[in-house]
């Protein structure tokens, strides 16, 4: 049972965390390889014992989810029926303990580019660098090539209009739309906009452009939130290509990776 969620959390690009007895010593609902599933919003398949110490595993595996770090946990019972304690202190002569091993499962984040313009190719041409998972979605076969996109993982050619019949979106897919055209920009941004599991949407285009897209959007009842960004990319003194690319890419990752604006340098001129 716990297995089979797994491999569909998996499959769906949903973070998740396997929650594995590794020790138990007395009286212990299970024993020691017994293993749970947990994601990100507390779901479980499976059980490592049920009660206070299951729930308790539960919040661990989100925090080991939302912090991306391996946990460790030792539960104590002093005696059958008892509450179950995460604390390491001494056994009971008639109590149990087990121990826990979580290891969390978040598939790295994707970028997902709608328009092979020059922008997306050399946005396409960074994630090869980084090695960052990268699929670009335009309707131009004669753009859409492995020279001009080479290592990305997918090339969608496919209508604007009808995004969620040609490509499968999660909530690891960070999209950017850099179409040809306003048209298609607020086309591809009116579609995406509903999909509540996108991280981000960003949009390159200036303020005056997305006032207008988003007005349009609004008079047909559409909602716009805090996922837009647009204009898209840090402020780095954006002008060419290859430099507003990098500003996406930096904002991306600053998002994603739960980065700060701070510099890392040090002062080295203070006595």
């Amino acid at each position: 049972m716990w297995l089979k969620r797994l491999v569909e959390w998996k499959a769906k690009g949903m973070p998740c965390a396997i929650v594995t007895v590794i020790a138990a010593q007395g009286f212990t609902p299970r024993k020691t390889g017994a293993k749970m599933v947990v994601d990100k919003d507390g779901r479980s398949a499976g059980s490592v014992g049920g009660g206070t110490a299951e729930r308790q595993c539960i919040e661990l595996a989100r925090k080991a989810i939302a912090e991306r770090t391996c946990i460790t946990q030792r539960f104590v019972s002093l005696a059958e029926g008892e509450e179950w304690v995460a604390e390491d202190r001494p056994l009971g002569a008639c109590g149990g303990s087990l121990t826990v091993f979580i290891e969390p499962i978040v598939p790295e984040p994707e970028l997902v580019i709608f328009g092979g313009g020059h922008i997306g190719q050399c946005l396409a041409r960074l994630c090869a660098a980084i090695e960052m998972p990268c699929r670009v979605y335009d309707d131009r076969p004669e753009i859409l090539t492995p020279e001009n996109f080479p290592g990305a993982a997918a090339l969608i050619c496919a209508p604007f209009d009808r995004i969620s019949e040609n490509i499968e979106l999660s909530a690891l897919s960070y999209c950017v739309i850099m179409t040809y055209g306003h048209d298609h920009d607020e086309i591809v941004l009116e579609q995406l906009l509903p999909d509540r599991d996108l991280p981000y949407i960003g949009m390159v285009g200036s303020p005056n452009k997305a006032r207008v897209l988003i007005e349009n959007i609004r008079s047909r009842r559409g909602e716009i939130d805090d996922r837009l960004y647009c204009p898209v990319g840090l402020s780095i003194g954006r002008n060419q290509p290859q430099e507003i690319a990098l500003s996406i890419l930096a904002e991306i990752i600053l998002l994603c990776r739960g980065g700060n604006l701070t510099h890392l340098r040090r002062n080295w001129t203070a006595a």
